[in-house]
C-alpha cells in the first residue's frame, strides 16, 4: 500500500486551515488498519449528456436528463447499468435522480470545461468545479422548492459561481411561470473549498446568504439545541432535513432530501478521506444522523468531493491535479452505517482504510 498522507499536508486540503474542534481537541492518528467494506454501487447512469446551458457564462459543461416520473415509496436496488428496480424488502427508496456517465476529472485540461452542470431531477442540480481550477474538484448542489432554491457550497473560488447560479434560478423560474424566486446561499459547512464563492453573491436581488460558522447557520435555520436538534426548512413544497453534524468542522451539516431521498454530507462522508478534527464529536454526530434515518427512505448518500479510484481501498495522492478512474461520488445509507460502526469500535482515533473511504483522524 502507498503511503497515506500526514495530517499536516491535510490542513491544506481542508480549505487552507486545520478544522477547529466543536467541544474539544481530537487525538492524533496513531496507528493504521485496513478494513474491506461493502463497495459503493456504481449507479453513474446510462444518462446521454446534452448541451443546454444558454446564459451561463462560458467555459461550462452542462448535462441534463429528462425530468423523472413523481416520487414513489417504493424501495430499489442498483442494477449494472446504473438503473434502479422495485424491491420491497431493502427499505432504500428508488432513486428518482440520474448521476451522469462521468465527472470532469482534471484529466485533460485543455478542453474540461471549469464547471460541470448536471440536472439530476426535475428541481435538483449537482455542479463540480474542474480540478483543473482546483485540486479540491469540489460538488455543490442546487436544490429548488415553489418559493425558493438553496445552494449548498459555493466552490474553491476562480469560477463563475454567482453568474452560474443565477442563469439556472432564471431558467428554472421561466420554466414555471416566471415568478421571482429568492436563491438561499449556505454550505455545508466553512471551510475554504466550500465557500470561497459566498462573496460573489453579495448585493444580488433576490439573495440571502446564511453566513458561515456555528452561530450564522443555528441562527437561520433556528436550531436552538446544537447538535442536538434537527429542524426543518421549507423552500416551498419541499421540506428538507438539517442535521447538524460538527466533528469534521465545528458547522457543519447534513441535508436529508426527502423528495429524492438524498441525503448530503459535505465533508462528513464522501468517497476519499475523511479527515476528522473532533474524534467524539464526529462519532455523535454520525451515530445522530443514522438514528434519524433510520425511519427514513434514502436513495444515495452524495458528498462533497471524490479521492478515492475504482480500487478498492485506494486513493489518490494528495493535491493529484487529475482523477483517471475515479470512484463514482454516490454513496449509500449502508456506507454511512459503515463508517458509524467504525468509528463507534474505536477506542482511540486512527487512520482505517475501507473499500470506499478512508476514516482520517487529525
Amino acid at each position: 500500500m502507498r503511503k497515506l498522507w500526514t495530517p499536516l499536508l491535510c490542513i491544506l486540503a481542508c480549505g487552507g486551515e486545520e478544522p477547529a474542534a466543536s467541544d474539544g481537541t481530537s487525538t492524533g492518528s496513531t496507528a493504521t488498519t485496513t478494513t474491506s467494506g461493502t463497495a459503493a454501487t456504481t449507479t453513474e447512469g446510462p444518462t446521454t449528456p446534452t448541451s443546454t446551458s444558454t446564459t451561463a457564462p462560458e467555459p461550462l459543461t452542462t448535462t441534463s436528463t429528462t425530468a423523472p416520473e413523481p416520487l414513489t415509496t417504493t424501495s430499489s436496488t442498483s442494477t449494472t447499468d446504473g438503473s434502479t428496480t422495485a424491491d420491497t424488502t431493502t427499505g432504500v427508496q428508488e432513486c428518482v435522480g440520474e448521476l451522469p456517465a462521468h465527472w470532469i476529472d482534471g484529466t485533460d485540461c485543455g478542453s474540461e470545461t471549469q464547471v460541470q452542470i448536471h440536472q439530476y431531477s426535475a428541481d435538483t442540480w449537482i455542479l463540480r468545479q474542474s480540478l483543473c481550477t482546483s485540486f479540491e474538484g469540489p460538488f455543490m448542489m442546487l436544490l429548488f422548492g415553489s418559493e425558493r432554491a438553496l445552494l449548498l457550497d459555493t466552490g474553491d473560488g476562480d469560477i463563475p459561481i454567482d453568474d452560474i447560479v443565477h442563469d439556472l434560478v432564471d431558467d428554472w423560474s421561466q420554466a414555471h411561470g416566471g415568478a421571482p424566486i429568492e436563491l438561499i446561499v449556505g454550505n455545508t459547512h466553512a471551510h475554504g473549498d466550500h465557500v470561497a464563492g459566498n462573496n460573489s453573491f453579495v448585493g444580488d436581488a433576490g439573495t440571502t446568504i446564511i453566513g458561515i460558522g456555528e452561530a450564522a447557520v443555528r441562527q437561520f435555520f433556528g436550531i436552538d439545541g446544537w447538535p442536538e436538534q434537527i429542524v426543518q426548512y421549507d423552500l416551498g413544497g419541499r421540506v428538507l432535513d438539517i442535521v447538524p453534524l460538527p466533528g469534521h468542522e465545528k458547522a457543519h451539516i447534513a441535508v436529508y432530501d426527502p423528495a429524492t431521498g438524498v441525503v448530503f454530507t459535505g465533508d462528513t462522508l464522501y468517497p476519499g478521506r475523511l479527515y476528522i478534527a473532533d474524534f467524539p464529536t464526529y462519532v455523535a454526530s454520525v451515530g445522530r444522523l443514522v438514528d434519524h434515518l433510520a425511519d427514513k427512505e434514502v436513495c444515495r448518500v452524495l458528498g462533497a468531493h471524490i479521492e478515492m479510484t475504482n480500487t478498492p481501498g485506494e486513493d489518490f495522492d494528495f493535491m493529484q491535479p487529475s482523477h483517471p478512474d475515479e470512484h463514482p461520488l454516490e454513496l449509500d445509507l449502508a456506507h454511512l452505517i459503515e463508517l458509524r460502526d467504525a468509528v463507534e469500535a474505536m477506542q482511540e482515533p486512527m487512520i482505517e482504510v475501507h473499500d470506499d473511504f478512508i476514516v482520517y483522524p487529525l
